[in-house]
């Protein structure tokens, strides 16, 4: 590509030589001017180029500086409750004698413009962001997202200070204390619905594009004398540089080095002199033409290449993904198939491991990806940690079929990272062009589809679109956008089951069960919105909500034990038993108190967390019981290495101990098996009295089921132990 662009510049000098002596001096003129004001609009263009890389790379470089220091933990602590302004001081006052890339620093509050500590001016405090950002200000604040997590918005700025480029992104509170973010700048909502929630505090890095910054990145990009000036002397020949609201707030111009006029004199003095050496002059002319264009055709190509490809994995992107789909659609609808992988368990990995192990594991993901789609047309990351993988002709859906279950058991077997294990899995759609309708678009979306139900099934496998899909879909997405709106406003229900001690009969315990609100005109079960705060990864908000609400509740019964089912997702949180002793502690709940519950089928890939955590909550009192015993695959080696302190025997086990032999024979044996690991043993789904002398007999210390109570609300709770008293101070008074 690049010698054909050569050689065509070369033929166009070369060749009026060639047609015509009498007129070559004319027409070597003519052609060199050409190819002067060529190089000129080439020079000025790549200055462009250049000038508009260079300040978007200012930009990118501030945001990602700026995201990395809201999220750092150590800033949450010093930003929150109270602002440490000498911390501030200290730590973002200091780093850009250190090399890092900015000149001011603020935290502040997005309705109060002034910074509430600020670094790089007079005094450390009290920059009034308003009056320094001007007109820009407005349209940063509008662009703040609510939310801890939102994403760093940034703008090109006019400063008392000269042109600038500033960051700004929401610093998250801590977690323990977590907080709503506000829906206006003058009004915030509460924590846990309080009332002294502290407002989002964000954090903005400014960076200076002075002189001096602009010419260090010039001389990296060749532009000569870069530098700014008003938005109203850059529109001719220079570059105007808007904010984020489309105003123009200055300029940059540069010099260009009028190449062409250069080449076109010296070529020009040599033809004048000596006809003779006219053929040789014009092949150097030609050649410095031919370089000329080579350099640009490289950057041309090396420009294309990085727009489609990864530059964490070097694997295409999606925009190369979506050209290749363009291609086989123009191609007469090539037969294709596309198998869309997302990875299960990254972003645990993330957060306990970091970022750069993330990376490198990511990398490590994409060298296997290539290397199992073997003769794929493409194969490709399109986002963080998701690979599409593009097959073509006949057989393709069997080749996309055949990969997925090739990655499955590539994924299977744990990343060893410097000595740290990582496990992660996939769920896999997979989707076809059999369908007229399906254009480069809707069969990406497809096997998006597809891979979203492979998740909501169980993740770690691989599903086929079907049209049914679409309709789940657009029920799941329905139900995740319900279920915000009611962990932000507080309004799951909670119910409890009493569990019934064989020992004296009296209720010991209640276990409290998730509802969806009664007020919502959705029904949702249980299974079905755990499921989807599980995919969506707001199981964790969920499962802190329930226990806040069971613990509040069960203040009211000191003497029961309180039982809460947890999530297998839930035990990957690095905190999870921070912020579960934390809720605990805050209704004043005595940990002895509190059994988690943890079924049988659930997800548990990383067996020795898993029974750290277990450790780790039974140091602190806190019980551990297996829930749905006899639904899964347990063995006694299960047990024994997770120590659990309870099982509790399935209802589909108990309910056939009357009419089968052999269902007695299991929740006997296990009865053994808990005695020789010193756990307790509750019986579910007790729904007949013959049950309950079976169960007794057979040694069961715990019963629960509907024989006995529905789940009940809280106030029934209540009620029932009132009367329970009752009747026992009637008894005493017989």
């Amino acid at each position: 590509m690049r010698s054909y662009i050569g050689l065509r510049y070369i033929i166009a000098i070369a060749l009026p030589l060639l047609l015509a002596s009498t007129g070559v001096i004319s027409l070597t003129t003519d052609l060199l001017n050409q190819v002067s004001g060529n190089a000129d609009r080439v020079e000025n263009q790549r200055n462009r180029q250049a000038t508009v890389r260079l300040l978007k790379s200012a930009e990118s470089d501030l945001v990602r500086l700026v995201r990395q220091n809201a999220q750092w933990d150590d800033a949450s602590r010093h930003v929150y409750p109270n602002i440490d302004t000498a911390w501030v001081r200290s730590t973002w006052g200091s780093i850009n004698s250190l090399g890092h890339s900015f000149d001011r620093a603020a935290v502040f509050e997005r309705g109060n413009p002034v910074a509430l500590a600020a670094t790089g001016v007079a005094g450390g405090s009290g920059l009034d962001l308003s009056a320094y950002l001007g007109v820009s200000y407005d349209a940063i604040a509008a662009r703040l997202a609510n939310g801890a997590t939102a994403a760093p918005v940034s703008s090109f700025v006019n400063t008392p200070d000269g042109p600038a480029v500033v960051a700004v992104s929401p610093v998250p509170p801590p977690q323990a204390n977590a907080v709503a973010v506000p829906v206006s700048p003058s009004a915030g909502l509460q924590a846990g619905g309080g009332s002294n929630a502290p407002q989002l505090r964000y954090l903005a890095f400014l960076r200076l594009l002075n002189t001096e910054v602009l010419a260090r990145g010039a001389a990296n990009n060749v532009v000569q004398d870069l530098h700014a000036v008003d938005a109203t002397l850059a529109r001719d020949g220079g570059l105007i540089v808007n904010n984020s609201a489309g105003e123009a707030v200055f300029g940059v111009a540069w010099t260009d080095g009028n190449l062409g006029a250069v080449a076109t004199s010296q070529a020009r003095q040599k033809a004048g002199l000596v006809v003779g050496f006219l053929v040789l002059v014009m092949a150097g002319i030609g050649f410095v033409c031919w370089r000329l264009v080579q350099g640009i055709a490289d950057k041309e190509e090396k420009s294309r290449h990085q727009a489609l490809h990864d530059a964490l994995t070097h694997m295409p992107n999606r925009a190369a993904l979506v050209e290749a789909l363009e291609h086989l659609r123009s191609a007469g609808n090539l037969p294709h198939a596309i198998a869309y992988a997302d990875l299960d368990g990254f972003k645990d990995v993330n957060d306990s491991y970091g970022h750069q192990v993330g990376d490198r594991l990511l990398r490590a993901v994409g060298a296997g990806v290539l290397r199992l789609a073997g003769e794929a047309r493409m194969a490709s990351r399109i986002g963080g940690d998701e690979f599409v993988v593009l097959f073509e002709g006949a057989d393709a859906r069997n080749a996309a079929e055949g990969f997925a279950a090739l990655l499955l058991q590539f994924l299977g077997k744990p990343f060893d990272i410097d000595g740290r294990i990582a496990y992660v899995g996939a769920s896999i759609g997979i989707a076809s062009s059999d369908a007229a309708d399906a254009d480069e678009l809707e069969i990406l979306r497809r096997a998006d589809i597809a891979m979203y139900k492979a998740k909501t099934e169980g993740k770690n496998r691989r599903c086929v679109y079907d049209s049914s899909f679409d309709a789940e879909r657009a029920e799941s997405q329905a139900i995740i956008a319900e279920l915000r709106s009611i962990i932000r406003n507080r309004t799951i229900e909670v119910a409890f089951q009493p569990v019934i001690s064989t020992r004296d009969m009296r209720v010991s315990g209640v276990e409290a069960l998730a509802r969806w609100p009664q007020s919502s005109p959705r029904k949702v079960t249980p299974d079905r919105f755990i499921a989807v705060a599980e995919s969506a990864g707001l199981i964790d908000e969920l499962g802190e909500l329930m226990l806040d609400r069971a613990c509040a509740a069960a203040r009211n019964w000191p003497d029961l034990r309180l039982a809460v089912n947890i999530s297998a997702v839930q035990l990957n949180n690095p905190r999870f038993v921070e912020r579960a002793l934390a809720i605990i502690e805050s209704h004043g709940i005595a940990p002895r108190r509190m059994e988690f519950e943890i079924t049988e089928t659930s997800l548990i890939r990383d067996a020795e967390r898993a029974k750290q955590v277990f450790k780790t909550l039974q140091r602190h009192g806190i019980k551990v019981a297996l829930d749905d015993f006899g639904t899964g695959f347990s063995s006694i080696g299960y047990l024994r290495t997770f120590h659990f302190d309870r099982i509790k025997i399935d209802r589909s086990i108990i309910s056939k101990v009357l009419s089968n032999p052999a269902e007695l024979a299991i929740v006997q044996g296990t009865l053994l098996v808990a005695r020789g690991l010193s756990a307790d043993v509750t019986a579910e789904g007790v729904e007949r009295s013959e049950e309950v002398s079976v169960l007794k007999l057979a040694g069961c210390t715990e019963l629960q089921g509907y024989h006995f109570h529905k789940p009940l609300l809280a106030e029934e709770v209540t009620g029932l132990l009132t009367l329970r008293r009752a009747r026992e101070d009637q008894r005493k008074l017989a």
